[in-house]
C-alpha cells in the first residue's frame, strides 16, 4: 500500500460562480485505508473548477471559471507545484471542462455560459497555444432558467478515436466533429448531432471500450445509454435508468460527475441534492444498466469525482469537504471512510493516472 496524491480544484473569489478557494490544492490519499492528508493550497488561481493532466504527467491544465475564460498551467512534479505558468483566453464565457487530448498535442476546453468549444494547440513545452478552433454552438431546450441557449459543459473523444463529441446541456445535444490530432487544422466540420429527449441536459460522458456511451443528465435525472457507431459518426439511445433511487426531502436530483471502473463492469455517478454515489452493474456487453447500491457521499453537492486505487473521492462542492468512498469487492463505492476540508472544492484528480 502506498499514497495516491490528489490535485483538487476549487471554485475561488473571483470566478463564476464565487468562492473560497484560492486555486489549486494538493492532498494525498492512503491507498489501503483511505484516510487523507494534507489539503493545503498548491497553485494560486482563479476558478480551477476543472482539471487535466498532459500523458508526459508533467504539466497540469486548469480552466479559469469566469466571464473572460482561460486556460492556465502549472508544472506537477514530486508531490509539488510550482507557481501558474502561463494562461490563455479560450475565447468563451465561463469554461467548466478541460480535456487533454490522448496524443497529446491539443487542449479542448468547454466554455459553459457560451456554448462554445475552444481547441488549443500543445507546443513544444506543453504550453497551449491560442485557439485554432473555436466550435460555436446552437439551439435550445424546455427547461426555464438552464435551456435558453446552447451550453457546453464537457467534451470526449469518442469511441475509435475519430471524433470530438461535445455535451450540450443547453440544446439536448451532443454534438459531433471529425477530429485528427495529427492535422494542422484539427477539427472537421460539425455533423449531424446526436439529439437527446427534451430536458436531459447532458452534462458529462463516460464511455464503455464496446462502443457505449453513458450520458448523465443534469436535468432529467438520467442516465443515457446509447450505442456509437464510428462509421455513421453517430450514436442512437438503447435505454435509460434513473441516477439515484433517493427518496429523502429534496427539491431535485441533478447528477453531475459519471466514469467507469478501471475493469468497465462498474458504472459511477454522482448525485447533488440527494449527495450520494450510486453505482450500477453494466451488464450485456454495456448495452444495459442495473443498479446495485447507492450511498451518501458525507459531505453536500457531490461535484465531481476520482475513481483511483480502490476508491472513489468525491469534491462535496457545498460543504467543502472531499471525501473517500471505498470500492468492495463486489465493486460497489460504499460509506465514506474519511473527509477533509478544502474550501469549494469542484474537481479531484489524481497524480500519476
Amino acid at each position: 500500500m502506498g499514497e495516491r496524491l490528489l490535485w483538487v480544484g476549487t471554485y475561488t473569489r473571483d470566478s463564476e460562480p464565487t468562492g473560497t478557494g484560492v486555486g489549486v490544492y494538493l492532498a494525498w490519499m492512503d491507498t489501503g485505508s483511505g484516510r487523507l492528508g494534507g489539503g493545503g493550497a498548491a497553485v494560486e488561481a482563479v476558478g480551477p473548477s476543472f482539471l487535466a493532466m498532459h500523458p508526459d504527467g508533467g504539466k497540469v491544465y486548469a480552466v479559469s471559471e469566469r466571464m473572460e475564460g482561460a486556460l492556465s498551467w502549472f508544472a506537477a512534479g514530486e508531490g509539488w507545484a510550482s507557481v501558474t505558468l502561463g494562461e490563455t483566453p479560450t475565447g468563451g464565457k465561463a469554461p467548466c471542462h478541460v480535456l487533454v487530448h490522448p496524443a497529446g498535442k491539443h487542449v479542448i476546453a468547454a466554455n459553459y455560459f457560451s456554448g462554445s468549444v475552444s481547441v488549443h494547440p500543445i507546443e513544444g513545452d506543453a504550453a497551449p497555444g491560442p485557439a485554432v478552433a473555436l466550435l460555436e454552438g446552437e439551439g435550445s431546450g424546455p427547461v426555464p432558467g438552464r435551456q435558453e441557449g446552447p451550453r457546453a459543459h464537457c467534451t470526449a473523444i469518442a469511441p475509435g478515436g475519430r471524433h470530438l463529441l461535445i455535451a450540450d446541456l443547453g440544446a439536448d445535444l451532443l454534438r459531433v466533429h471529425p477530429f485528427d490530432a495529427e492535422a494542422a487544422e484539427p477539427v472537421g466540420e460539425a455533423q449531424e448531432p446526436v439529439r437527446l429527449e427534451p430536458g436531459t441536459g447532458p452534462r458529462h460522458i463516460a464511455m464503455h471500450p464496446a462502443g457505449f456511451l453513458y450520458v448523465s443528465g443534469e436535468l432529467d435525472a438520467r442516465v443515457h445509454v446509447l450505442q456509437w457507431d464510428q462509421d455513421k459518426a453517430s450514436a442512437w439511445p438503447v435505454g435509460t435508468v434513473d441516477a439515484s433511487q433517493y427518496e429523502g426531502e429534496v427539491e431535485a436530483v441533478y447528477p453531475s460527475e459519471i466514469a467507469l471502473s478501471p475493469s468497465g463492469e462498474r458504472l459511477y455517478v454522482a448525485n447533488r441534492g440527494a449527495d450520494t454515489v450510486t453505482t450500477f452493474a453494466v451488464e450485456e456487453g454495456g448495452a444495459s444498466l442495473r443498479l446495485l447500491a447507492e450511498y451518501p457521499t458525507g459531505g453536500k453537492w457531490p461535484r465531481h469525482f476520482a475513481v483511483t486505487s480502490g476508491h472513489v473521492v468525491v469534491a462535496n462542492q457545498m460543504s467543502g469537504t472531499v471525501t473517500t468512498m471505498p470500492i468492495d469487492e463486489e465493486g460497489v463505492a460504499g460509506e465514506p471512510v474519511d473527509r477533509l476540508s478544502i474550501p469549494d472544492p469542484a474537481c479531484v484528480l489524481p497524480v500519476g493516472e
